[in-house]
């Protein structure tokens, strides 16, 4: 049986993510930082495992990534809401901690295959927009920005250190980048590569993309923006995985 460990597990899209992998006979493990979202991650299948990612050093997630042996591991893990009334909380747990995250897996030994969400437009805004922005585009990303700076610096900063880091670590990376998302009707449609905000997109579509992706391991050293569109989710990611899609190429970090 295939296993999965899922930093983050008691999230929207983790949760979204553990059902339907339980459903196609994987292993789950969950790591969660509450006690009270035991009930309803054994109820999906998963096997929870309480720890808090914000307290925890290298050494306790390697040990715990030994002792789960997974096949692949998702990093889905994030400040939340908590972010809204302390922003340092982003930069506790969306870069220090997924930092931490990826050093440990390396140091565990047991796998180098991790696909981790990222959101749209983490990028370094001292440098050129995107060459596929449109004026829509720029505008939602000025205002993404200007909402949330410091969810973004810590997006950015996590996803340069996975990126630029990668000689020493050896992870075989797949980066998902969103745009907004919601708890709409899924529609098992999206476009995915160089996607850019518009249309948003369902959360249990964007689980699916990571769903797919972990079965498809050609999609390792990929890293795609996701929104709605007109495209199955499995023919989207297909083609991201052929044409290597990498939309945080040098230019942009």
């Amino acid at each position: 049986m295939p296993s999965v460990l899922i930093f983050g597990g008691s999230g929207k899209i983790a949760k979204f993510i553990t059902a339907s992998l339980v459903k196609q006979d994987y292993k789950v493990y969950s790591i969660i930082r509450r006690e009270d979202h035991v009930p309803e991650l054994r109820e999906l299948g998963a096997t929870p495992i309480i720890q808090s990612l914000e307290d925890s050093t290298v050494a306790e997630l390697t040990a715990t990534i030994k002792s789960t042996k997974p096949d692949v591991i998702v990093f889905a893990a994030g400040a939340g809401a908590r972010a809204f009334e302390d922003p340092n909380l982003s930069i506790l747990v969306d870069r220090d901690a997924a930092i931490r995250v990826f050093d440990a897996i390396a140091e565990a030994n047991c796998t180098k295959r991790l696909i981790t969400i990222s959101t749209i437009d983490t990028r370094n805004r001292d440098k050129p927009s995107p060459t596929w922005y449109n004026e829509e585009d720029q505008k939602g990303s000025d205002e993404l920005w200007g909402v949330l700076p410091t969810y973004m610096k810590a997006k950015f900063e996590a996803d340069k250190d996975l990126v630029e880091q990668n000689s020493r670590r050896g992870l075989e990376y797949t980066i998902i980048r969103p745009t907004w998302y919601g708890d709409g009707e899924p529609t098992g449609k999206i476009k995915a590569g160089l996607a850019g905000f518009s249309p948003k997109v369902s959360r249990k579509d964007v689980a699916d993309v990571f769903v797919v992706c972990i079965e498809n391991p050609t999609t390792v050293g990929c890293v795609f923006e996701v929104s709605g569109g007109e495209v199955s989710i499995k023919e989207a990611v297909q083609r991201v995985a052929e044409e290597k899609v990498d939309s945080f190429g040098e230019m942009y970090r």
